[in-house]
């Protein structure tokens, strides 16, 4: 008599065993997956700035200077000027290749039943309503961290994660008019500077950086707190707007708003930084206007750690945010020359503090 042997399969212990080590390898695999993610996407924002400093460089050959963060065209009204606050990116459109754009903007062009004056309206009035080139996106402007900044809609205006460094000023008083004792590498209004001017050197002085598209402008990496007073004597006081109970937003009743990430608006609280606050802390405007409102706007970012910087020289660096940034409530240099109150971080944005820097 054949006796036939019974096939035997998991028990349930051995299969609840199974599943633990699957799970157990699925929690070790995870962050190392969403680390190399990142890695890759911090890699590709490095890129950009890479690319977005050459261009600055490209365009100080030809001119001469650096670019002006906010100029352009004033005679007429709105709708037959943009009022000089056409954006430092838009002027450098055909050095980072979009030469096509740059064509579009600096002619006339009609769109709907309005025709426009080369360099466009002002980018507040309605009638920009109809003017293309504002809505455009230009993916070299985004950083990949940022995964909201890349879901613009139809009637939404370009964005851009790259901002242009003010140095360790808080007040744009102080980067308008010819003689604006400006102290990072890009003024407010028609201001330019000249390589000769980056006295503290081009690979010790911050030029670009990153800034969060404020999808929700209660996060304190993403949205700006205003009608905050003093700040340009005391600009710690801007910590106080941070929630002690929730560091990563706002106190509940503060005024936020989502100035910044529009590449069209030449404006500080749109396409600038300072280097006052240390990276990744809170934005804070004096008042509720966002072109002549005074500021802390440091730059942030999803980077685990810190923010990208490109240097005057075009090289990046990454910068933490627990970087020395002095006393926060010391009051802002006034002059184009001198040491920063704001420590490594300070001296980092001024173009002529002096300060010896080492290794940071």
């Amino acid at each position: 008599m054949i006796s036939r042997g019974r096939s035997r399969g998991f028990t349930l212990v051995e299969l609840l065993v199974v599943i633990a080590i699957i799970g157990i390898l699925i929690a070790l695999l995870l962050p190392a997956v969403q680390a190399a993610r990142e890695a890759a996407r911090r890699s590709q924002c490095t890129n950009n700035l890479k690319q977005l400093g050459l261009a600055v460089h490209n365009y100080a050959d030809v001119h001469k200077v650096f670019p002006p963060k906010k100029s352009g065209t004033q005679a007429g009204g709105c709708a037959l000027c943009n009022g000089a606050f056409g954006s430092g990116w838009m002027r450098l459109l055909p050095f980072y290749e979009q030469q096509a754009l740059y064509s579009v903007w600096s002619s006339a062009q009609t769109f709907g039943p309005t025709t426009y004056t080369p360099f466009g309206p002002c980018m507040w009035d309605a009638v920009a309503g109809n003017y293309q080139p504002y809505f455009q996106q230009v993916a070299t402007l985004l950083c990949p961290t940022d995964g909201t900044a890349a879901k613009k809609g139809a009637g939404d205006r370009g964005r851009t994660n790259y901002m242009f460094s003010l140095g360790d000023g808080v007040s744009t008083s102080l980067q308008n008019g010819a003689n604006a004792q400006c102290r990072g590498p890009f003024g407010n209004y028609n201001i330019v500077f000249t390589f000769a001017d980056i006295r503290d050197g081009s690979a010790n002085t911050a030029m670009l950086s990153e800034r969060l598209f404020a999808a929700d402008s209660w996060i304190v990496r993403e949205g700006n707190a205003y009608n905050v007073a003093s700040l340009t004597t005391s600009p710690g006081l801007c910590y106080a707007t941070v929630d002690p109970a929730n560091p990563k937003r706002f106190v509940a009743g503060t005024a936020v708003t989502n100035w910044g990430g529009r590449y069209d608006h030449g404006s500080a609280s749109h396409l600038a930084f300072n280097t006052v606050l240390p990276p990744n802390g809170p934005a804070c405007g004096s008042t509720n206007n966002d072109d002549s409102s005074d500021g802390v706007w440091p730059p942030t970012s999803y980077h685990p750690g810190g923010v990208n910087v490109t240097m005057c020289d075009a090289s990046v660096r990454f910068i933490s945010e627990t970087i020395d940034a002095g006393n926060a409530m010391a009051t802002p240099p006034t002059a184009a020359t001198g040491a920063s109150p704001y420590g490594v971080w300070g001296a980092v944005g001024s173009r002529a503090g002096g300060e010896p820097l080492g290794n940071f």
